[in-house]
């Protein structure tokens, strides 16, 4: 298991305050991201296999989201950052950050946002689990 008893314990508990969305097996999840030529780290995997798209201190966009997330998904919050910044963002866009900056994670794992003006990547966590463990409201 990448994420944690202990992390998966916090992240029920901010599921049922905030609710889940419509689970995505793993299978399906790759194959759904294979046009976009991105490598997702387990955790995230993990994440998306037992809740969907949810919201648990940080937005996490997949399919079929939880309803305080939208429609949005993971796909088109991808491609739209790439049409705004091109190869810029090589990873995974999960949201944005309140002010339209992409929040993506990166093959290696670790989380980052991207400036849309300057085009300048921040490291938020070092890996997808670590963002989580930082910022689940539990």
């Amino acid at each position: 298991m990448a994420l944690g008893d202990d992390l998966v314990a916090r992240l029920e508990r901010a599921v049922a305050r905030y609710g889940a969305g419509t689970p995505t097996p793993a299978a399906e999840v790759e194959a759904r991201l294979a046009p976009l030529g991105v490598v997702v780290p387990d955790d995230l995997v993990e994440l998306v296999g037992r809740w969907g798209g949810c919201y648990v201190g940080v937005s996490v966009h997949a399919w079929d989201n939880a309803s305080v997330l939208g429609r949005e998904t993971c796909v088109e919050l991808t491609l739209a950052a790439r049409a705004q910044l091109g190869d810029v963002v090589t990873g995974l866009v999960i949201a944005d950050d309140g002010a339209g900056n992409p929040v993506w994670v990166a093959a290696d794992g670790r989380v980052l946002r991207t400036d849309t003006d300057s085009g300048e990547s921040e490291e938020l966590a070092p890996s997808f689990r670590g963002f989580l463990e930082d910022n689940v409201h539990d």
